[in-house]
């Protein structure tokens, strides 16, 4: 390998490993102190010239690099293991991708040969400027538009001296990295592979590695891209687990916020309730019975229709009629609620239900929001009988004509022009699935949707 005078060391090795530790950690989501670079700089230039002074051959001196880079990240920096790789890994990367453009061009334009720029001290610090420059305004713009790995992170947190960016709701950081970080490296690794290798030809093409080594290099590289590729299999299966979780844990910060708002709603009724009885007990007193039988009628529904959204023992599909009566009284839309059963044993999950109970609920209102008075009416029933269940979604608006009856559970059959028509279609293909069926029956008076799924054994 090539020789580094102490001038070089100064002047090339330790600024240049300063500036890889801080675009490797500001691409891992964190803002190194200065300190911290610096002592990261020494240490790593000490080891970058132990190694160029032995007799390590090119690209396992870089392997060896990588990994003496990390360890001083994670001696220094108090990161854990995993975000100090990722670091370390994401700043070599980008850097040898930058040295990999640059250089050659340089060669080209001052006409010097690789030999003059690695020999000649003062002519590998002009080489190194343009590089360094370069890595610099990466830096600048990763850090003026906050872009990194994990950019979402908005929240600031210090941790062991460094600054992060997250936000609140997500996951904690060890987690997250953790779960992501072999995606990362299979991202990252053939760049850097790609990068060394693209090197190797340079050198080769100048004569400073004979073809010989090259062939051996270029089939080392060929059998680390097979393992990458089968350890991408893996990888694309943990993250599909991850994003599962992702998603499940969306779903139960939503649900978890609708049950917080019945439960105030509740609260709030029965902090309400001696008021209640007070405009009774007024009524009555000045001889007002109907007003009183009328006052008595509306808030019992309303005190009703929210206390039956807790007998479904399923926080998720409470959630669900929540928001839907809070729709409906935006509406103006009278929603009445009645449930009977526990749903533990309905084969369906229950963001399945919600599919079919809210697009059902949803068809209703769209029948009866141009409607007022007495026809401006949902009620929803949740039942078991025997070994089904039954849901029931009533209506008093516009009756279903006659001639489409057949067609509204049909894929993109919809009686609006900026309607695909999936939402029936989609309850019917549910509620198939575990063998139950749907129905429906429309008059002048009402329209019931009915849905009978049978219970688990």
């Amino acid at each position: 390998m090539d020789q580094m005078t102490v001038l070089q060391l100064l002047l090339i090795s330790l600024p240049e490993a300063m500036l890889v530790a801080a675009l490797g950690i500001t691409l891992a989501g964190f803002g190194p102190r200065p300190g911290q670079l610096f002592i990261i700089g020494i240490f790593h230039a000490l080891v970058s010239y132990i190694i160029r002074s032995s007799q390590v051959p090119f690209g396992l001196h870089t392997i060896v690099l990588l990994l003496a880079f990390i360890l001083i990240i994670y001696a220094v920096t108090r990161l854990n293991l995993i975000t100090s790789t990722l670091a370390g890994l994401s700043g070599l990367t980008v850097f040898a991708v930058v040295e990999m453009l640059i250089a050659p061009q340089l060669l080209k334009i001052t006409g010097y040969t690789y030999e003059q720029a690695l020999n000649d001290p003062i002519l590998r610090i002009y080489f190194f400027l343009p590089e360094a420059a370069a890595i610099i305004l990466i830096i600048i713009l990763c850090r003026r538009y906050r872009i990194n790995i994990l950019s979402y992170w908005k929240k600031t947190k210090q941790t062991g001296g460094l600054t992060m960016s997250r936000d609140e709701d997500m996951l904690e950081e060890d987690f997250y990295i953790k779960q992501y970080f072999p995606l990362i490296a299979l991202v990252l690794s053939p760049i850097l592979l790609l990068a060394i290798l693209n090197t190797a030809f340079f050198l080769s093409r100048v004569g400073s590695i004979s073809d010989s080594y090259l062939n051996i290099f270029t089939t080392f590289i060929s059998l680390a891209v097979v393992i990458l590729a089968g350890l991408s299999v893996v990888a694309i299966k943990r993250i599909a687990k991850v994003v599962e979780v992702e998603c499940t844990a969306r779903q139960t910060a939503e649900m978890l916020s609708r049950m917080e708002d019945l439960i105030y709603s509740i609260r709030q009724q029965r902090h309400d309730f001696n008021h209640h009885l007070q405009a009774v007990y007024g009524f009555l007193e000045v001889g007002s019975f109907r007003e009183a039988r009328d006052y008595i009628r509306n808030t019992f529904s309303a005190i009703t229709t929210h206390g039956e959204l807790i007998k479904t023992d399923n926080h998720e599909i409470s959630a669900l009629l929540y928001t839907k009566i809070g729709l409906a009284e935006a509406k103006n839309i009278d929603f009445e609620v009645l449930i009977n059963c526990s749903l533990k044993d309905i084969p369906l999950k229950s963001g399945e239900v919600n599919s079919v109970l809210g697009n059902l609920i949803d068809n209703a209102m769209e029948a009866v929001e141009n409607d007022t008075g007495d026809r401006c009416l949902i009620t929803v029933e949740l039942i078991r009988k025997s070994n089904e269940f039954i849901f029931t979604v009533a209506n008093r608006g516009n009756p279903i004509e006659p001639e489409i009856m057949d067609k509204i559970f049909e894929l993109n059959f919809s009686t609006k022009k900026d309607r695909q028509g999936l939402g029936l279609a989609i309850v019917k293909e549910l509620v198939e699935r575990c063998n139950g069926s749907v129905n429906v029956s429309s008059n002048s008076e009402e329209t019931i949707f009915t849905v009978r799924i049978p219970a688990i054994k």
